[in-house]
């Protein structure tokens, strides 16, 4: 079971200490600075069983006060669809790849692979995606930005390719601008797919790269340097074209 600190646990830094605060009940707990790395690592969730006796003893006076709670990653089901589109709505936006009738329709043939993660029994954050000729591909992830930089995208990862790695041999997602170090943390490796209308570019065009594949309306290249900024240098190059890495990791 894991477990990490309830939605009103907060903590904060001192001079000489962390407090650690319960803001529904005003409850405080003190807590030396050496102690930072267990915080963090807590607010992250935990096991129990793999704690030490130092964080096991901070992880029972946590719990004995009522400061932690569970936080599973399961399936979603289907009651859950709409607040995992809303999530993706909020968190997203504009940048949504996919529309939520879309992959509703996907939910209904492939529900394995719409996942959540919740906390307290509250859904915070989902991933979803679906096959896709020889692979699976991660339609979109998001988290609550109240529960983000807490790992929790990881988490969702490590999930989504556990149960899709039974099946697969590989996983495709295509990188928002804000996620290629995410992607790149997680031992994904980069293409490039450049997209454009008919005619507009030859194969000729792309003859300082390595062409993976070709065809009349894209082309994926095979890269070295995977940053934003080159993203951009080559956006300014091939400025009549839609450009985004593609992420691509193997059992």
């Amino acid at each position: 079971m894991i477990e990490t600190l309830k939605k009103q646990v907060k903590w904060r830094k001192d001079r000489k200490a962390f407090f650690v605060r319960d803001c529904k009940r005003s409850i405080d707990l003190k807590l030396a600075l050496e102690h930072k790395p267990f915080l963090k690592k807590l607010s992250c969730g935990v096991n129990e069983n793999e704690l030490n006796e130092v964080e096991k003893a901070i992880f029972l006076e946590f719990k004995k006060v009522g400061f932690l709670t569970s936080l599973e990653i399961r399936n979603i089901p289907f009651r859950d669809f709409y607040l995992a589109m809303k999530i993706l709505d909020e968190e997203l936006g504009a940048k949504r790849v996919r529309d939520s009738e879309f992959l509703k329709e996907k939910f209904k043939e492939f529900p394995e692979f719409f996942i959540g993660i919740y906390l307290d029994n509250e859904l915070i954050g989902v991933i979803c995606g679906f096959p896709r000729d020889g692979y699976l591909l991660i339609s979109e992830i998001a988290v609550d930005c109240r529960f983000q930089r807490r790992k929790f995208g990881e988490m969702l990862m490590g999930k989504f390719e556990e149960i899709g790695f039974e099946k697969y041999d590989k996983i495709n997602v295509g990188a928002l601008d804000s996620s290629i170090e995410f992607y790149k943390s997680l031992d994904y490796k980069p293409f490039l797919l450049i997209q454009f209308e008919k005619e507009v570019y030859g194969r000729e065009d792309f003859s300082d790269f390595e062409i993976l594949r070709f065809c009349q309306r894209s082309v994926e290249i095979g890269i070295k340097d995977c940053s934003l900024r080159e993203l951009n240098r080559l956006r300014k190059i091939y400025s009549k074209a839609s450009l985004q890495y593609i992420f691509t990791k193997g059992k």
